[in-house]
């Protein structure tokens, strides 16, 4: 059985990517007989065909999509089995590449890109037709499938969790000296964000949730760690922190990746806040940054009416909360340090129900059938 992934990217910068990359890690360590496709090429694999991104205007777009369909088409001749992470447009390649051949389908519903453009007008009768000719789609929470299915009805469709990277251990002393060289105290709450700093991570509205606790914790402090592409959603939380002077109890940190150091943070915080926004078409298909978190015993505050109720057992790892609402984020806050050993034992319980392993094991049942 020889399998293609077809992805964006396996960099570790962005959710799909540390998803794409966590798949194809288990795929090496496990031996199986695979290639992958991306828009940026993959040094230790053979195949160096890449995608071109889908951007500019509509007639630079339409070349790049058509030229995509013909690489993926000629890299899928040896494949039995093409595997796409996300609807669109990889979905849609594979279903290119696989008509008039007996290659099975398998796109991954990831979330705002699996959902959407079922309802254009040209993406989506490429996207329902990819879904219906797919062996099956495996979504990574209820939340997506639902939301799929709500556009339309389907019987190849299934939640398949994912994972969570198993980040370095941090030992007791290098903790300390962390502590130490980052100015984070062990006498005030520390509050923490990995993500891409935009709207619909919520950012803006965790800070506003946090300058909330001033009465009964007036020294908290909020990281914020992530890729600060939207220059204008960064400016807003600055300019927010300096208008309530509250400036010296956030710090952001943008374009991290060293995993040791994420790790660092993840252990040196109290609570993890991912309260995300849906708006439009776009929303939170997962957030695998809590269950990163929960592995060190961290609970976690995130949004309802998302991915993110498949992330966080409500009570039990963290508390869900309402989108959007800075006082019910700030009385989750205030829940999950009033009960935070309870809620850190819990966390690190439901992180043990996640595993890369268990998703591949998923996958290759789904690929036997």
């Amino acid at each position: 059985m020889k399998i293609l992934l077809i992805t964006k990217n396996i960099d570790n910068k962005g959710g799909l990517g540390r998803y794409s990359r966590a798949i194809v890690d288990e795929f090496t360590r496990r031996h199986l007989d695979f290639t992958v496709l991306t828009e940026s090429g993959i040094d230790h694999f053979a195949e160096q065909a890449i995608l071109r991104p889908l951007s500019g205007g509509l007639i630079r777009t339409g070349t790049a999509f058509i030229a995509n369909i013909f690489v993926v088409r000629r890299v899928a001749r040896s494949a039995d089995i093409l595997h796409a992470f996300d609807g669109w447009p990889y979905g849609v390649y594979a279903y290119f590449a696989a008509i008039g051949t007996a290659k099975k389908i398998f796109i991954t519903g990831v979330g705002t890109y699996s959902v959407a453009l079922l309802k254009g007008m040209v993406r989506r009768i490429f996207l329902r037709r990819a879904y219906r000719a797919a062996e099956h789609i495996l979504c990574i929470s209820d939340y997506v499938r639902q939301k799929i299915l709500e556009q339309l009805p389907l019987n190849n469709i299934s939640t398949v969790f994912m994972g969570t990277i198993r980040l370095p251990a941090i030992g007791a002393q290098e903790l300390k000296n962390f502590k130490i060289e980052n100015s984070i105290e062990n006498d005030f709450p520390i509050l923490l964000t990995v993500g891409d700093i935009k709207r619909r991570k919520g950012q803006l509205d965790s800070l506003r949730a946090a300058q909330l606790l001033g009465n009964v914790h007036p020294r908290w402090k909020y990281i914020v760690v992530g890729s600060d592409g939207d220059k204008y959603y960064l400016e807003q939380i600055r300019k927010f922190a300096k208008e309530n002077n509250i400036e010296d109890h956030i710090e952001i940190i943008p374009d991290m990746y060293d995993d040791r150091k994420l790790a660092a943070f993840y252990a040196a915080s109290d609570v993890f806040l991912l309260n995300s926004n849906s708006y439009g078409e776009h929303f939170e298909g997962f957030g695998l940054a809590i269950l990163e978190a929960a592995q060190f015993g961290v609970p976690a505050v995130g949004s309802k009416n998302c991915g993110i109720e498949s992330a966080i057992q409500n009570g039990k790892s963290g508390y869900l909360s309402n989108q959007g609402d800075y006082e019910d984020i700030k009385k989750k806050i205030l829940a999950v340090l009033h009960n935070k050993d309870a809620l850190s034992r819990g966390a690190l319980d439901f992180y043990r129900n996640f595993s890369w392993e268990k998703t591949v094991d998923q996958y290759l049942e789904f690929y036997a059938r």
